[in-house]
């Protein structure tokens, strides 16, 4: 199996040095036309089974890199999104949109659901996540807690 990659690329070599042989020393339009097309079918084939598009786009950084706390990042955005809702809470009683009294008491489980988010936060710190963990798998794992 490990010479099949290696078998790959040297088509894809070969291919691209008989595109270039033919672009620079076939003189006629028609020849240079009908080589070009046929040596594409290597080029492109070849290529996609080696992964070429994916080598070239990604990073070396993005390769290494994979999240490792992904429970946490969800946690994280929980909290950032209470938070948010217990900002916009205070924004609409401010302006009149909600009656003060209930926007207090909103506040108030809002804190609480904060401090909880807090504690599970503490708790899940320094946890890798499992392999096949999704963030959307951990962020419904947190709405269900609720």
């Amino acid at each position: 199996m490990p010479l099949r990659p290696a078998l790959d690329i040297l088509v894809l070599i070969g291919a691209l040095v008989g595109q270039a042989f033919v672009l620079y020393f076939i003189e006629s339009p028609v020849t240079r036309l009908s080589f070009g097309l046929l040596l594409l079918a290597p080029i492109v084939w070849t290529s996609s089974r080696i992964g070429l598009l994916e080598l070239i786009t990604h990073t070396a950084a993005e390769r290494v890199y994979k999240r490792r706390f992904i429970r946490l990042r969800a946690q994280v955005q929980q909290l950032l999104d209470e938070i948010r809702r217990l900002n916009w809470m205070a924004v609409d009683a401010a302006r009149g949109f909600r009656d003060r009294d209930n926007a207090l008491q909103e506040m108030d489980i809002i804190e609480t659901r904060l401090t909880e988010l807090v504690q599970q936060i503490r708790r899940t710190a320094g946890q890798i996540s499992a392999e096949g963990e999704t963030v959307r798998g951990a962020a419904d794992e947190g709405v269900a807690a609720r």
